[in-house]
């Protein structure tokens, strides 16, 4: 009886792939027959030269399109290429200019310097003149009327032995303009 079992078993693990081949045959046949699209394809099998045909049409029609594609890629991709040469182009102009403009602010930039060291050497040299042709023949002049004073005061009193009046103090600093008053002495 167990043989008789396991004999049952692997006739029936062997009739699998029967069934399915036999299903499939069926059902290539049923589309090849039955439907408009298998239609096609038995009319395509049994006449090769029109099918020779279709496929020259098909492989002209996929060139065209492949062609058209890429006509339409090198399009996008040269109109890139040349908005990426403007964009240098426009960066390489900007960077002329700005540098050009640098040169110019720098050029005016030393000019200016340049103008005003010069006036600060002649408001110097101006300064030294005034000092020289002005401030110290006054200065000058106040030493010898200072001296002068004294040494009148000096020779006056040496002489009367008095007192010299309370407006003349001998430490006191002698005024350059006669009207002036001394405050304090």
């Amino acid at each position: 009886m167990d043989t008789n079992k396991v004999t049952i078993e692997r006739n029936g693990a062997s009739v699998w792939p029967y069934v399915i081949a036999g299903s499939a045959i069926g059902g290539a046949i049923g589309y090849l027959c039955m439907t408009d699209t298998g239609r096609k394809v038995r009319h395509s099998v049994t006449h090769p030269n029109e099918l020779a045909d279709d496929l020259e049409d098909a492989r002209g029609f996929i060139e065209q399109k492949a062609r058209t594609l890429t006509d339409q890629v090198h399009g996008v991709l040269n109109r890139a290429k040349e908005g990426i040469e403007e964009g240098q182009a426009a960066y390489r102009e900007a960077e002329r200019d700005y540098l050009s403009e640098a040169h110019r602010i720098e050029s005016k930039n030393t000019k200016i310097t340049s103008t005003v060291h010069k006036a600060v050497d002649d408001i110097s040299r101006t300064a030294a003149g005034i000092e020289r042709t002005v401030l110290d023949p006054i200065c000058e002049m106040g030493a010898l009327y200072r001296g002068l004073e004294r040494g009148f005061r000096t020779f006056f009193r040496a002489r009367s032995n008095q007192e010299l009046p309370q407006e003349f103090p001998i430490n006191a600093p002698t005024p350059i303009y006669p009207d002036t008053k001394i405050v304090g002495g």
